[in-house]
């Protein structure tokens, strides 16, 4: 009788064992996130781009699965289209959201936004937004020359021009013509510039008219930064970068 007993008890232990387990190891997360990077959109003159953005669940399912999507940022209306969902095919892991972005109301000086974000439900955890930074880019053989100059207590100190190191010509400048208060007095804040460049040898060059430095300033090329400074160089410092 002993015996039976103990294996009653035994046999109960190991059912309700089992029966926690399946409660804890369920047989996959309903969890989808977007791929880890996308990287800037830069949208060529005249022309549309198409961009595919996955989207990844951690379990699969043999039925289709639509997550409502949700737009926003800075990114007018008419200079993108895009769906209001994305679905996960049946027994896969992997969806895509098509965006086509147009040339429409870009800008080739300031990045614009546009950020997706996936609608969570019951039965779907979902991770963090994803935005994007888009632009104008230049006609083919151009490159993309931007500038940012963080400006000090002194604006109007500064002068700064980028020349063809061959031909000495002005192609962009803080001021209309060469000379100091391209920056009126009390400006304050982040200055950027932008200009399709040819490709050639060019001369960054930045003065201060009280000679103590100014304003910290980079310069890039197609996004890669080719000059920088600190705002320490006294009267003026140059550089130079090439646009193949």
């Amino acid at each position: 009788m002993k015996n039976l007993k103990l294996y009653a008890i035994l046999f109960i232990s190991l059912v309700s064992l089992n029966s926690c387990k399946d409660e804890v190891e369920a047989p996959g997360t309903a969890y989808a996130s977007f791929e880890s990077y996308l990287g800037d959109i830069t949208v060529s003159p005249g022309q549309d781009l198409a961009k595919s953005i996955s989207v990844f669940t951690a379990n699969v399912t043999g039925a289709d699965r639509t997550i409502e999507l949700t737009i926003s940022g800075t990114l007018d209306a008419s200079s993108y289209t895009a769906p209001t969902s994305v679905t996960i095919p049946a027994n896969t892991n992997e969806g895509k959201i098509d965006v086509v972005f147009k040339d429409v109301n870009l800008s080739i000086i300031e990045d614009k936004t546009l950020s997706i974000a996936m609608t969570q439900t019951a039965d779907l955890i979902v991770g963090a937004s994803i935005t994007l930074k888009v632009a104008k880019g230049c006609p083919s053989g151009d490159g993309k020359v931007k500038t940012v100059v963080a400006l000090d207590s002194y604006p109007e100190e500064v002068y700064w021009r980028i020349r063809n190191a061959t031909t000495g010509v002005i192609l962009m400048s803080n001021s209309a013509t060469p000379g100091y208060g391209g920056y009126p007095a009390g400006t304050t804040g982040t200055q950027r510039d932008a200009a399709c460049l040819p490709a050639g040898n060019y001369l960054i060059q930045v003065y201060d008219q009280y000679g103590d430095g100014a304003g910290a300033m980079t310069v890039s090329v197609n996004g890669l930064q080719v000059f920088s400074t600190n705002g320490k160089y006294g009267a003026g410092v140059q550089g130079t970068f090439t646009i193949n």
